[in-house]
């Protein structure tokens, strides 16, 4: 899952990796793909952009277009700052600090909202209703979200995402969530075992390199990362990730 709260511990642990949730370039610009007329896009939301992966790979497929990055722990605000320099593209790519349900956005102002692997910080619902005014007519959103893929889940799985993720839905409960927040469903799809291993597989590493040598904070959380690697490789046919993209309908 992406990363909620960014303490000590969680920073020693998530901070060196290069994103914080499954995906990849190749599932980011699917998603792109399916944004009509996305050549016309200026104005772009990076919500919850963590590491900054999604805020490059837009703002490289979208040369003519502002991206606005929000992450509410500094650290990543800054590397995404400074990368943003080191690239020369201070000037279309802006990173703020703040809680992504709080920021001010002008009604009417934005082409596109971006959230891959952060939807889940505000809920589908809260976070699309919040959304749907700052989108121009014909404006889109796309994000990422963990879901059931099958009817219903082993027990053993059911149990886990109880507790770690109580709000999982299905990709159908979040389609007709989305129509009635008054968006039409573009385009959804599941995102391939490579974007997952993007995330995972550093996620595993590095859990490996911090094992015998953190203190009892970050062991704790070891094993809780230990086993939610275990859960989503064990069951990666029942839940995973699923990019929607939708488009705000009028009227």
């Amino acid at each position: 899952m992406a990363i909620a709260g960014m303490d000590e511990a969680i920073y020693e642990v998530f901070g060196p990796l290069s994103q914080g949730a499954p995906g990849n370039d190749a599932s980011t610009l699917r998603a792109l793909d399916a944004v009509p007329g996305r050549d016309a896009v200026r104005q772009v939301l990076d919500l919850g952009a963590g590491h900054g992966r999604t805020t490059f790979a837009l703002a490289q497929a979208l040369p003519d277009a502002r991206i606005t990055a929000v992450e509410i722990h500094p650290p990543f605000v800054e590397r995404i700052t400074d990368r943003a320099r080191e690239a020369g593209l201070a000037d279309r790519v802006r990173a703020i600090c703040g809680d992504m349900e709080k920021i001010d956005v002008a009604q009417g102002s934005i082409d596109l909202v971006w959230a891959e692997g952060s939807i889940y910080l505000v809920g589908v619902e809260r976070a699309l209703a919040t959304w749907r005014p700052w989108l121009r007519p014909g404006g889109c959103v796309a994000f990422s979200d963990f879901v059931r893929w099958t009817g219903d889940l082993s027990k053993e799985a059911r149990a886990f995402w109880a507790v770690e993720y109580p709000d999982m839905a299905s990709e159908a409960a979040i389609r007709s969530r989305a129509e009635d927040a008054l968006y039409r469903v573009l385009s959804d799809f599941r995102i391939p075992k490579e974007a997952h291993d993007a995330y995972y597989v550093p996620l595993e590493a590095r859990v490996a390199e911090l094992a015998g040598r953190a203190d009892a904070a970050v062991m704790r959380m070891l094993e809780d990362i230990r086993t939610e690697i275990d859960m989503v490789r064990r069951f990666s046919d029942e839940a995973g990730y699923t990019f929607f993209v939708l488009q705000r309908a009028e009227g």
